[in-house]
C-alpha cells in the first residue's frame, strides 16, 4: 500500500490546488449524465417503438448534430466566455432531451423524434470546458498540466464505462424514460455547478487577428490531430461492437459488457501510469509512440480463439489507448492560440466522437458479412492508419508545436486564481 501511495503521489498536486475539487466534481457529474444519454435514448425508443433501427437513427442524428454544432458553440465560448454561452446552450440541449422523453412516452411520430434531437447541436462539450480550466490554472506548470490531463482522461473513461450501464439499468428497473430523465438531471446539475464556479473560469482573451470563417481549423497541425483522434475513436467504436458480437457468437451475450470492461480497465491503468511520466520538451513526438503502441498492442486481436484470450489481449490493448488520448489533449493547447482554445479542443474531441460512430458502423457491417472474428480487423486497421498518419505528419506537428511554444502567451490581467 505504501508503494502504491508513493507511486501515485504526483496526483496529490491536484488535491491541494484551490477550488480544483469543486469544478472537477461538477464536471464529473455532468459527464456521467452525458455518458448515459446515448444508451438511454436507444433503450427508451426501442422499448416504446419496438424498433432498434429508429432508436439508432435518432441517436445518430444527435451525434451528428453535436459534431456540427460543437465547434461553433466552442468558438462562441472563446469569444464571449463559458458562462455566457455554455449556460443557455446547455439549457436548450437539455430542454430538447426532455421534450424527446415526452414525445417517446406520448408515441409521437418518428420525424418528431428526429427533429427534436437536432437540438443537440447546442450541447456544450463539458470535457473541453473543464480541460481549458486546467490549462488556464496550470499554464505555468507543464508537469502538473500533464498530470491533470491524465486524471481527466481516466475520469472521462470511467464515466463512459459506467454511464451506459447505469442508464440502461435505470430504464430497465423503472420505466423506459427513467434513464434519460436521470441523465438530464445529472448533466444539467453538473454543468450548472461547473459554470457557477467563477474562480477557475478562463478569462476571455482578445485577439488582434481577424476572425476567419474556418476558425481554429486553420491552425497548423490541428486537423492532423483531429483526424488521428477520429481513427482512435474508430478503435473505441469498433472494439465495443465487435466484442459484443463475439460474446454473442460464443454464447456469452450476458457477459459482453464485462468483456468490454477489460479494455476499459486496461485504458484506465495505462492512463494513470502515463500521468506519472514527466513531460520534458516537445509533446508531438509522443503521438508517434502512442499510435505505434496502440497498433502493436491491438494486433494480437487478429486471432482470438476464446473469451479468456480476449480478456487478456483486451486489457493489454487498452493500456495504450488512454496515453494516446492524453498526449493529444496535452498537445492541443500547444498548437492553438489562447483565444481559440475551446474551439480547438472541441474540434479534437468532435473528431473522436465521429470516429466512435464510424468505427461502430463499419464494424457492424463487417460482422454481418463476415462474422465477429474478421471484424476485429476494423479497430486494428484504424490503429494502423493512425500510426501511418502520425509517421507522415510527424514533421508538421513538430514544426507547429515549436512555432507556438517559442512565443510566450500573453498574460491576462485577471490571471490569478482566487480560492473559492
Amino acid at each position: 500500500m505504501i508503494i502504491v501511495r508513493r507511486l501515485f503521489s504526483p496526483y496529490r498536486v491536484l488535491r491541494v490546488m484551490p477550488s480544483a475539487t469543486h469544478f472537477f466534481a461538477s464536471a464529473y457529474v455532468a459527464r456521467l449524465g452525458m455518458a448515459m444519454i446515448g444508451v438511454s435514448c436507444v433503450v427508451m425508443i426501442a422499448a416504446r417503438y419496438d424498433s432498434y433501427a429508429l432508436a439508432g437513427l435518432v441517436s445518430l442524428v444527435g451525434l451528428l448534430s453535436m459534431a456540427v454544432g460543437g465547434p461553433l458553440v466552442a468558438r462562441a465560448i472563446d469569444r464571449f466566455g463559458q458562462r455566457r454561452i455554455a449556460l443557455p446552450a446547455g439549457i436548450i440541449s437539455m430542454a430538447c432531451l426532455g421534450a424527446l422523453a415526452i414525445e417517446a412516452y406520448a408515441g409521437a411520430p418518428a420525424w418528431a423524434l428526429l427533429a427534436t434531437n437536432v437540438g443537440q447541436v447546442c450541447a456544450p462539450a463539458v470535457g473541453t470546458l473543464v480541460r481549458t480550466r486546467w490549462t488556464h490554472i496550470l499554464s505555468d506548470d507543464p508537469a502538473a498540466l500533464h498530470i491533470a490531463n491524465s486524471f481527466e482522461q481516466v475520469a472521462e473513461e470511467s464515466c463512459f464505462v459506467m454511464g451506459p450501464a447505469v442508464g440502461a439499468g435505470i430504464a430497465a428497473w423503472l420505466f423506459p424514460e427513467a434513464g434519460l430523465i436521470i441523465a438530464i438531471v445529472l448533466s444539467a446539475g453538473g454543468l450548472f455547478g461547473l459554470l457557477a464556479h467563477r474562480a477557475s473560469e478562463p478569462p476571455v482573451t482578445r485577439s488582434e487577428e481577424r476572425h476567419h470563417i474556418l476558425g481554429a481549423f486553420r491552425t497548423p497541425g490541428l486537423l492532423q490531430l483531429a483526424v488521428t483522434l477520429t481513427l482512435t475513436g474508430a478503435v473505441f467504436g469498433g472494439v465495443d461492437v465487435v466484442v459484443l458480437a463475439y460474446a454473442k457468437e460464443q454464447g456469452l451475450a450476458a457477459f459482453g459488457g464485462v468483456l468490454i470492461g477489460f479494455f476499459a480497465a486496461g485504458s484506465l491503468v495505462g492512463g494513470l501510469l502515463y500521468g506519472l511520466v514527466p513531460v520534458n520538451g516537445l509533446v508531438a513526438p509522443r503521438m508517434l509512440l502512442g499510435t505505434l503502441a496502440m497498433f502493436a498492442l491491438l494486433l494480437p486481436l487478429a486471432i482470438v480463439p476464446n473469451a479468456i484470450v480476449l480478456v487478456l489481449n483486451g486489457f493489454i490493448a487498452g493500456l495504450a489507448i488512454a496515453p494516446t488520448l492524453i498526449t493529444a489533449m496535452t498537445l492541443c493547447p500547444r498548437l492553438v492560440s489562447t483565444s481559440q482554445l475551446n474551439e480547438g479542443m472541441t474540434i479534437v474531441v468532435t473528431g473522436l466522437l465521429i470516429g466512435v460512430g464510424g468505427g461502430s458502423a463499419v464494424a457492424g457491417h463487417v460482422i454481418e458479412s463476415s462474422g465477429a472474428d474478421r471484424a476485429f480487423l476494423v479497430p486494428i486497421a484504424a490503429a494502423g492508419l493512425a500510426f501511418v498518419l502520425a509517421v507522415l505528419g510527424r514533421g508538421r506537428l513538430l514544426r507547429a508545436e515549436r512555432e507556438r511554444t517559442a512565443v510566450p502567451a500573453p498574460e491576462p490581467a485577471d490571471r490569478v486564481l482566487v480560492a473559492a
